[in-house]
């Protein structure tokens, strides 16, 4: 069996896909969009991470393809109707990388409500503003998760530690009997503390904090993303934070990846990061290892890991 790698994995995960077949790594190809188009053609699985796009007219050119497993949570790169449509199962790794998404996420809360990214570049540069950086304590606010599923329950349960109160918006969750507090969407934001929105990218959560929505916010409110771009008007973000109308934000998903040059996000106080919520030794490991499985499993008969 033909198995085209496109995205970088770790050595053992690499060696168990040698147990299944020949192996075609693109992965640290300098023009890996031809090679993907090329190698395609004969692979009978595609192996990629967020790095990679299955589009239709690339997925036109496998003739063989039996599955396509996705290394991570998000699907958002692959025309998975289209891949249906030619009888490919498609398949990912949903909970790998949880606690290390909801990890980054606390770091980004805690480094933006004590504004230890610039304190140290301050401090580095050789000043001493210790009254420049006064922040705020999460104890006894309120934490309002946007998208109530494995990754929010999760950050619920390690803010609570912290002394928080927990509201979350989440339209599918209709039957919750927690602590945590269900509430509308425009509540949320114009009564919480700390927004943290984990949601997938669909036509419906596209653009779903728009200017409106981000209006809503508190004065010393704070905003993180760490789920998928385009769910925030990033334009109007920049506008706030830079304007002081919000106390910050954290962002590590964009609209478009990587960050294109004159994006005024690059010159705002936002503090961003390129997508490394899942980017950890252990969650790259575990998505890695799931995804072998999966692939086993769906070889062997068993379609219950395919979306």
């Amino acid at each position: 069996m033909k198995i085209l790698v496109c995205d970088q994995l770790q050595e053992v995960v690499l060696n168990q896909l040698h147990e299944l077949g020949e192996i075609t790594d693109i992965s640290g190809s300098s023009n890996k969009n031809v090679e993907l188009s090329s190698h395609i053609v004969d692979a009978e699985v595609v192996v990629i991470r967020s790095a990679t796009t299955l589009t239709k007219e690339v997925l036109a050119h496998a003739k063989n393809v039996k599955i396509i497993a996705r290394c991570g949570v998000g699907i958002d790169n692959v025309d998975v109707e289209y891949a249906k449509s030619r009888d490919i199962y498609v398949t990912n790794a949903p909970t790998a990388n949880l606690i290390s998404l909801v990890e980054h996420t606390i770091g980004l809360i805690l480094s933006t409500t004590r504004k230890i990214y610039e304190a140290n570049a301050s401090t580095k540069s050789g000043k001493w503003e210790k009254s420049k950086f006064v922040g705020l304590e999460l104890h006894q606010k309120q934490l309002g998760i946007i998208g109530f599923g494995k990754a929010g329950k999760l950050l619920s349960e390690r803010l609570k530690s912290f002394g928080m109160k927990i509201v979350f918006y989440d339209p599918f969750v209709t039957d919750w009997e927690g602590e945590e507090e269900s509430v509308a969407l425009e509540y949320l934001l114009s009564s919480s503390d700390v927004v943290s929105v984990h949601v997938i990218k669909t036509p419906q959560t596209e653009n779903l904090l728009s200017k409106e929505k981000l209006n809503l916010l508190k004065p010393n409110a704070i905003l993180v993303n760490t789920s998928r771009g385009g769910i925030i008007d990033e334009e109007y973000l920049v506008e706030l934070v830079n304007s002081n109308k919000i106390f910050g934000a954290a962002l590590d998903v964009f609209d478009k990846e990587p960050i294109e040059e004159n994006n005024k996000i690059l010159d705002s106080d936002i503090l961003i990061t390129p997508h490394i919520g899942a980017s950890t030794i252990e969650a790259q490991l575990k998505a890695g290892l799931d995804t072998v499985q999966n692939i086993k499993k769906i070889l062997d008969g068993d379609t219950s890991p395919a979306l």
